[in-house]
């Protein structure tokens, strides 16, 4: 009980509960991607074939993975200067996947709350108050750098994969 002698539970305390916004469970929703390899091609179809309609940029040998921080790497997500245009007919000697250099993937806090408030004879109807927050944290997610050799973009990250921070209250009436 508290001080003023009423249960701790009363009206105004009583029927919160937290949970995901994202499925209603009573827990905060993380969402999580792993980081994936990048595909790349050139800008051109050096093949000439109906059938492929892609190729894959020259590798020297190097690894393109850079070090530092995703702001850092932004016009530059990886070293683009160990790739270079395959001979004509060919498909480049780069594989499928660059294995050691990834987007930066998705790590995104959404959680809401919500207030059950009974009204009427034997609470027939419920008045809910809703406040779901995505984003908590506001942590931006870069997109996928420009994965086609020759192109103005080759290796530069240019837009945001995810909103910023979103919050949003309601009321809602069941019945």
């Amino acid at each position: 009980t508290c001080r003023s002698g009423r249960a701790s539970g009363s009206s105004t305390m009583a029927g919160w509960s937290t949970g995901s916004p994202a499925d209603g469970s009573s827990r905060a929703f993380t969402s999580r991607r792993a980081e994936n390899p990048l595909y790349l091609s050139t800008s051109t179809n050096l093949l000439a074939s109906a059938y492929v309609s892609y190729t894959r940029p020259n590798n020297n040998g190097t690894s393109a993975k850079l070090s530092g921080s995703a702001v850092s790497r932004l016009n530059e997500w990886f070293n683009t200067s160990v790739f270079s245009n395959p001979a004509a007919f060919t498909y480049g000697s780069t594989g499928r996947l660059l294995p050691d250099v990834r987007n930066q993937g998705i790590d995104n806090v959404d959680a809401g709350f919500f207030k059950n408030n009974p009204i009427g004879r034997e609470g027939r109807f419920n008045l809910q108050f809703r406040a779901e927050l995505f984003n908590i944290l506001n942590r931006v997610q870069f997109s996928y750098p420009g994965l086609a050799y020759g192109s103005a973009q080759f290796g530069i990250v240019s837009a945001q994969a995810n909103a910023s921070r979103q919050i949003q209250m309601a009321l809602k009436l069941v019945f």
